[in-house]
């Protein structure tokens, strides 16, 4: 190994080291705060890897990210006011340590989550056919999270340009990888179909020819894996390191800056001065900027007046067919598009029958538009992040989970990722994606393929929640949410509007569409008296319809509030019924403990109007496969009429 090659390199890698040296010393001057995980022992692994990408490529980092971020765009200035909380920080402010972003870098704390949004980026980069890459970045413990090797699969399967590069200490916080791993990760990653390669740190030559020859690999359309084997000379994070000194001592002595210092002492005397003077200046500058102070909340209740126009409703148009038809007109009309979901695809080489999704939603759009409506593994958390990492592209990126019991496993990437990427960077960013999920009982699927689990996303920031009820066509839900998609957001189908064909206005009575975005419903008969106002979503809406039909003739006249926007809530409809009726019913299919009736019971409370009387009616166990006992079981017309004569 010839060190003096690699002059360049160091002198980075100096200054990474001379940055991180700085964060320790501020953090014990109580001028930052948080979490410091310093790379010092690995700062030559991103700046290898960046003298191979351009400006276009990516990197997607981790916790320990301040190397990458440095080796990849240079911006020490703007990094060290985000350390110290300043608004002209690279994130505002909002990011400190963990949470950067600019062009060609993002970053994100939690472990192993990035992997999939690399694969989704990697996946809008081979779309575009434009040769960029992503580079992953990802540490030895986080070898023990299964989305991980859900991403490789995904990476493997569709060939995606994207480099995952695991940095292995050796060590994950405190605990030492020979207590965690089991088996050979060379096996692991060649059986995903991803290219292996393995260096280390302390050999330079091999370093660079390591990354020279995977990175021009991935660029010819092989996914890669580079194991780097190295040490981090610093403790986890601030202090608290369990570790044998003795074998810090020893990979100090061979860490190869400290080698350069004792081969080139004035040459490492004059980068470190350099370094040091340029962080006396950052430092000062961070120092006079505006720290951040008061930070914008979500709002996720909205009283905003509406006012309503007559609509007659809709006969012989299926659910699942409006569906299809705004479908097939988005990806129509433009190419930045994609959708995925396991068995969306319509035909293929390996079967003889078409499908086109378990409910027959996309149908051919396969066909239609091949490579952009695309069958995947069953992955939900993995294909949620290719989603998000489409987004970050600017694709507008549809992701289909079969049945919404699953949206369980999409969780981490819509509330540690999705939500927070929209915020947690500073500044606004757009992320048009559109996760799409049938709920609901009533056909008979029992306990884990019939829930109603929506309440679970409610109350997210930054993430949108609508549910498409009866009373509108699903092509118009979906034309509106295309007009503008910015924010990521949950459309909720029920299972049983797929196969409804009408919605039928009984004579009278009235359907009144309000003029939002997403429409409030009301349905009631044609008087101006409202003895009890019902509020419901979804699937509900033709149960409590029929319900509003048969009390009314026994003279109880009940007006429906159904609502298509559950978040952000709109209160003003429920508030203008309910300041009629003075009675409100909320139902849902779900549980309604903690749900959405809770937190619209909560507002009504801090409107300040009268009421008399409040319920609300759910489901609060598990769903029973038997039909008969799911439906006394679910919230019906025998129990919703029940409770409102108890009410009245």
């Amino acid at each position: 190994m010839s060190i003096d090659n690699y002059k360049s390199e160091i002198k980075k890698a100096i200054l990474i080291r001379r940055f991180e040296t700085r964060l320790l010393s501020l953090f014990s001057e109580g001028k930052i705060n948080g979490t410091v995980h310093t790379c010092v022992g690995e700062e030559l692994t991103p700046v290898f890897i960046s003298k191979y990408l351009s400006d276009a490529d990516w990197f997607l980092s981790n916790h320990r990210g301040h190397g990458h971020f440095i080796a990849k765009t240079g911006k020490v200035t703007d990094l060290m006011a985000e350390m110290m909380g300043r608004t002209t920080g690279i994130s505002h402010g909002y990011g400190g340590s963990q949470h950067l972003y600019t062009q060609g870098f993002i970053s994100n704390g939690v472990q192993g989550g990035m992997t999939p949004i690399a694969a989704g980026m990697g996946l809008a980069m081979k779309l575009s056919d434009s040769g960029r890459i992503a580079v992953s970045f990802l540490g030895d413990g986080t070898l023990g999270e299964g989305i991980i090797y859900e991403s490789f699969n995904l990476c493997g399967i569709w060939k995606l340009p994207v480099l995952y590069v695991l940095e292995n200490n050796h060590y994950a916080q405190s605990t030492s990888s020979q207590q965690t791993f089991s088996g050979d990760i060379r096996k692991r990653i060649e059986g995903f179909g991803l290219d292996y390669y393995s260096t280390n740190i302390w050999d330079l030559d091999q370093l660079d020819v390591t990354f020279e020859n995977a990175i021009k690999n991935v660029r010819n359309g092989n996914p890669a894996f580079v194991e780097v084997d190295c040490y981090r000379l610093n403790s986890h994070s601030k202090g608290d390191d369990n570790r044998n000194e003795e074998e810090i001592e020893r990979f100090r002595t061979k860490d190869i800056l400290t080698v350069f210092e004792q081969l080139y002492p004035d040459l490492y005397s004059n980068y470190t001065k350099e370094a040091d003077e340029l962080l006396d200046q950052i430092v000062k500058t961070a120092e006079e900027a505006p720290k951040l102070v008061n930070v914008t909340t979500n709002q996720f209740v909205q009283n905003i007046p509406v006012s309503y126009k007559e609509s007659e409703g809709y006969e012989k148009v299926r659910g699942n067919e409006s569906a299809y038809k705004a479908l097939k007109h988005f990806f129509s009309v433009t190419d930045k598009s994609v959708m995925i979901g396991e068995d969306i695809a319509y035909q293929s080489p390996y079967t003889s029958v078409p499908y086109g999704g378990a409910f027959k939603v996309s149908k051919d759009l396969s066909d239609l538009f091949p490579g952009r409506v695309i069958n995947t593994p069953i992955s939900e958390s993995s294909i949620t992040g290719v989603g998000i990492g489409l987004a970050l592209m600017g694709y507008t990126a549809l992701v289909e989970i079969m049945f919404g019991d699953f949206m369980t496993l999409t969780l981490d990437q819509l509330l540690q990722h999705a939500s927070k990427f929209s915020s947690m960077y500073g500044r606004k960013v757009n992320l048009p994606l559109l996760i799409r999920t049938p709920m609901g009982g009533r056909r008979g699927y029992g306990p884990t393929h019939s829930q109603s689990i929506e309440k679970f996303f409610l109350g997210i920031s930054d993430i949108n929640v609508l549910a498409i009820n009866g009373a509108l066509l699903p092509e118009i839900v979906y034309q509106r949410i295309f007009a503008n998609l910015t924010t990521p957001t949950l459309l909720i189908e029920n299972k049983i509007q797929y196969t409804r064909s009408s919605f039928k206005v009984l004579d009278g009575f009235k359907l009144l569409v309000s003029d939002e975005k997403f429409p409030t419903t009301l349905y009631r008969p044609d008087t101006k008296n409202t003895d009890l106002t019902i509020v419901c979503y979804g699937g509900m809406l033709e149960i409590v319809k029929s319900v509003v039909e048969k009390l009314a003739y026994d003279d109880i006249i009940c007006e429906i509030i159904c609502l298509t926007q559950l978040v952000p809530l709109n209160i003003y409809p429920i508030i203008e019924s309910v300041r009629k009726s003075k009675k409100i019913l909320i139902t849902e299919e779900g549980s309604d403990f903690a749900a959405l009736g809770s937190e619209i019971l909560s507002n009504l409370l801090k409107s300040g109007i009268h009421i008399d009387s409040t319920r609300t009616l759910g489901n609060n166990t598990v769903i029973p496969c038997a039909l008969d006992a799911e439906n006394a079981l679910l919230p019906n017309e025998d129990s919703i009429i029940k409770v409102i004569k108890e009410m009245l």
